[in-house]
């Protein structure tokens, strides 16, 4: 699952707009052709420029490097679901509905996605709880896949909120969950940090992908300080995985430009 930027002009746009209001702080408000960008002063609005400029690139970075986190998130959920599902459950229905959920996975990888969707909602209601739990999170997938990402964040809120869901699996659709809030609405960054919140400690299993997602929150309140932090955490988190530390630092250095 990728994750776009908000809607709403590309940041090609953003960047030209703010080399232009560059150029004319430059040359006082006159119109001009140059285009080399002033060099940085301790001008307040320069210094606003800058730091809009830098959020903008980090964007860009996570177009590119967010749909990686998600889709080892999603090769986690695909991996963890076929075990727990068939651990959970007395032997025949599980067989049948496994055998089903395994279906209609089958179907959305061929790209029949409302076929998918109509076996998945029924297991939602029919299914054993362990099975429906893992019908609602493909189902959130799919959506998620097709656009409506509203619709994918309301549904693995409804897993992240069951109590009888195992606790793994509750806070994977918290991340996942998390990721589609952020896709379908950007002013709700300040309840996506407040979600992550549990699940940014130092030996919280999804906590290198809890502060990725956290610094796009962040970038999205506008509070770029906040966001190099959450990096800065995974850049120095030994245990990490070297992918997950050097994507922290590259994204630290477009921070830093």
């Amino acid at each position: 699952m990728r994750k776009r930027l908000p809607s709403g002009p590309g940041p090609d746009m953003f960047a030209s707009d703010f080399k232009a209001r560059i150029q004319r702080t430059a040359n006082n408000g006159h119109t001009t052709t140059e285009t080399k960008v002033a060099e940085p002063t301790h001008d307040p609005l320069m210094q606003e420029i800058e730091d809009e400029l830098r959020q903008e690139q980090m964007k860009k970075m996570w177009a590119v490097y967010g749909k990686y986190v998600i889709g080892i998130v999603v090769a986690v959920v695909i991996t963890v679901a076929g075990y727990q599902g068939w651990q959970a459950y007395d032997a025949s229905r599980k067989q049948d509905a496994t055998d089903t959920l395994l279906g209609a996975a089958t179907l959305a990888q061929n790209g029949d996605n409302a076929a998918a969707t109509d076996i998945l909602s029924k297991l939602e209601s029919d299914a054993p709880s362990g099975v429906a739990m893992l019908a609602k999170m493909r189902k959130a997938g799919l959506q998620a896949e097709t656009g409506d990402a509203a619709a994918a964040a309301d549904l693995y809120a409804t897993v992240a909120a069951d109590t009888s869901a195992p606790k793994a699996f509750r806070e994977l659709a918290t991340i996942l969950g998390a990721v589609q809030s952020l896709e379908a609405n950007p002013g709700s960054a300040q309840s996506v940090l407040d979600s992550l919140a549990p699940l940014r400690g130092e030996t919280d299993t999804w906590r290198h992908a809890a502060r990725e997602i956290s610094a796009a929150a962040a970038l999205e309140l506008g509070n770029t300080e906040m966001a190099r932090e959450f990096l800065q955490a995974n850049a120095l988190d030994g245990r990490a995985p070297g992918g997950v530390r050097s994507r922290a630092q590259e994204l630290l250095q477009a921070l830093a430009r």
